[in-house]
């Protein structure tokens, strides 16, 4: 870095605190004339840090808010449709958006929340970064002038409303993490934004607001905007109150107020946010706990359920035909937890002696290198583990799983992923962007047609966004062990990571276990977890599993409605599935079959018209629901 370069960001650090390394890799890449991408949670300074360079060195700054809605054409431009119709395109009727501004002007574009733009808008990007130029139809070519770099940010840890970044976008950026800061440049950041407050009290809230992102019940914490909201907060309460701001009601107040909305809490959690915050609160206040535990939200787990035939409820059904949800899956899964592998069964693992190489050992670099060397082994491997007998060793299998199968399951490519995609409406239908192009069209056919043209003829750019429900049907039967445990797992994570919590996970051999009903908001490694544990036994009842999944499905109000059975389709028991299958109700029946022993799976699809796709291994899972689902 140059002399220029340095003095630049030790000016920098006196506004951005606790940035150092970060900034320098900022300005680095800028002078390298790079494209940024600063990854990191809410919170962290990622804006401020960029708004702060741009000042420093006088260049223009284009911002855009990444969100669903964010069409190429609000991000290029558009031409002018009362100017188009009275003079034509040319670059006189076009009006500049962020994209064609920054690229003119040679300066800074910042996209906030990359991550929720849609695949169409990414693509100007990728185009953008790559050629250095833009092309819009009827108005030619735009050359990045010098100084243009696109800095875009994102929270890779939100995956409510966001897509997956692309290869081709990760391969044209340089990328700065951004975790949070010390706890001393917390501290300080408060302090400058409230500078009068009492720096014990600073020193609490801090604390408090940074226990919220380690807390075992708490999926994402807050940020240092919740310590400076808490400390405002009490800041202006004390006095109404003719109190201080460290007075014990008066900071716990400010504490539910400020912090609450902010944090996560995981899914399947006993409490809630305003539990969490209270109990951080006491401790950092030298209380202890001064309140009740919560009950378990949603009240009493739900007893066991049957249903008819038909699908319909029924207050008894013989034991062949039985679907259990609530305490009495519970009761069945944790029956099954208890059985185990002892080691000598696990030894026909070959990657055993490399991954575990001694009782109570599990080397998770080795089990790194046995994935990336044959991923479906040690998928199967490492699913067998988490039932070893080896009570230690079971642990840190199970630990381990949970973090691994999600992994794996995230690698397939969501279309939809909760983004919309652009359809064209008429105007009268539909609120959007107007569609030029349709609405120039509309107009020339209706005048040719000899009619009138009229306000009903203009065309919008809408966007559709399917919700979907899936139902996830897993067959138990037989032996259930190794890669059948690991691709549950996988399809278990796959199907919460398309579907959020409209999803359910049905297991079913004789009886059908709602291991996750449709809605409930049960974390995916609790689900995953409870997979890997199973052992199976006993006869195929698909039929059973067939109308169970039906009974989930009827619970959402989803319009497009997904069935996905992990299964041979060999049944031996119960009534015809064929005729469960046409009655279930799906839009889609997908069917996820051994690829070599697919024979009745496919017999079945054929029967059902169900969609059917063949699985050589666990790391499969992905691809199998993408050739399934995305078409």
């Amino acid at each position: 870095m140059t002399t220029a370069g340095r003095q630049l960001v030790d000016r920098l650090e006196a506004a951005v605190v606790g940035r150092r390394r970060e900034l320098e890799l900022l300005v680095a890449a800028l002078a390298g004339r790079r494209h940024v991408l600063l990854e990191g949670p809410p919170g962290t300074g990622k804006s401020t840090m960029l708004r702060a360079v741009a000042d420093a060195e006088g260049t223009g700054f284009a911002f855009v808010e990444g969100n669903a809605e964010l069409t190429p054409g609000r991000l290029v431009g558009h031409f002018d449709p009362g100017q188009v119709l009275e003079r034509g395109y040319g670059p006189d009727t076009f009006v500049d958006g962020p994209l064609v501004t920054a690229l003119r002007e040679g300066c800074l574009l910042y996209v906030e929340e990359l991550n929720r733009v849609p695949e169409e808008t990414l693509n100007v990007l990728v185009t953008v970064m790559s050629e250095g130029e833009l092309h819009v139809p009827r108005l030619g070519r735009i050359a990045a002038a010098d100084g243009f770099r696109l800095v875009a940010a994102m929270n890779p840890f939100d995956a409510v409303g966001t897509a997956r970044i692309s290869a081709a976008i990760y391969d044209r950026m340089c990328r700065v993490t951004m975790g949070y800061q010390p706890a001393e440049a917390e501290v300080e950041i408060v302090h400058r934004e409230v500078p009068n407050a009492d720096p014990d009290f600073v020193a609490r809230v801090v604390d408090v607001v940074r226990a919220t992102r380690t807390h075992p019940d708490v999926r994402v914490g807050a940020s240092v905007r919740g310590a400076i909201d808490l400390v405002l907060l009490a800041t202006e309460l004390a006095p109404l109150r003719d109190s201080h701001p460290a007075d014990p009601a008066v900071g716990l107040d400010a504490a539910l107020t400020a912090l609450s909305g902010r944090i996560r809490v995981h899914e399947g959690a006993d409490r809630g946010a305003d539990d969490i915050v209270r109990e951080l609160w006491e401790q950092a206040s030298g209380e202890g706990p001064g309140h009740d535990r919560a009950a378990p939200r949603g009240g009493e787990a739900r007893p066991g359920k049957s249903l008819k035939a038909d699908g319909g409820s029924a207050s008894s059904a013989s034991a062949a035909e039985r679907i259990l949800e609530g305490e009495d899956a519970r009761r069945l899964l944790d029956e099954q937890h208890r059985q185990t592998n002892a080691r000598r069964s696990l030894e026909r693992h070959p990657q055993l002696a490399q991954v575990s190489p001694e009782v109570g050992v599990l080397d998770e670099s080795a089990f790194d290198e046995a994935l990336a060397d044959d991923a479906d082994a040690a998928l199967s491997l490492l699913a067998d583990l988490t039932g070893a007998t080896d009570e230690k060793l079971r642990a840190l299998a199970r630990r381990l799983a949970a973090r691994v199968v999600l992994d794996v399951a995230r690698t397939g490519r969501v279309r939809s992923g909760g983004i919309g995609r652009p359809v064209t409406a008429p105007s009268d239908r539909a609120l959007g962007d107007l569609d030029l192009d349709a609405s120039l069209e509309a107009l020339t056919l209706s005048r040719a047609g000899g009619g009138p043209a009229t306000a009903d003829e203009l065309r919008v750019t809408t966007w559709a966004t399917p919700s979907t429900a899936l139902c996830l049907v897993v067959d138990r039967s037989g032996s259930m062990h190794g890669a059948r445990l690991a691709s549950a797992a996988v399809a278990a994570g796959a199907a919460a990571w398309r579907a959020g919590a409209d999803h359910s996970v049905i297991a079913f051999g004789r009886e059908a276990v709602v291991v996750k009903a449709q809605g409930d908001d049960r974390r995916a490694d609790a689900v995953a977890d409870d997979l890997l544990r199973l052992r199976g036994f006993g006869p195929t009842d698909l039929a059973l599993a067939l109308r169970a999944a039906r009974g989930q499905l009827e619970r959402s109000p989803a319009r497009r409605k997904v069935a996905v059975v992990l299964s041979d389709c060999r049944a031996t028991e119960g009534g015809d599935p064929v005729g469960a299958a046409r009655a279930i109700g799906a839009d889609v029946l997908g069917v996820v079959a051994p690829a070599d022993d697919a024979d009745d799976a496919a017999a079945f699809a054929r029967a059902t018209g169900a969609r059917l796709a063949t699985l050589t291994g666990p790391s499969a899972v992905p691809a199998a629901f993408a050739a399934l689902l995305d078409r």
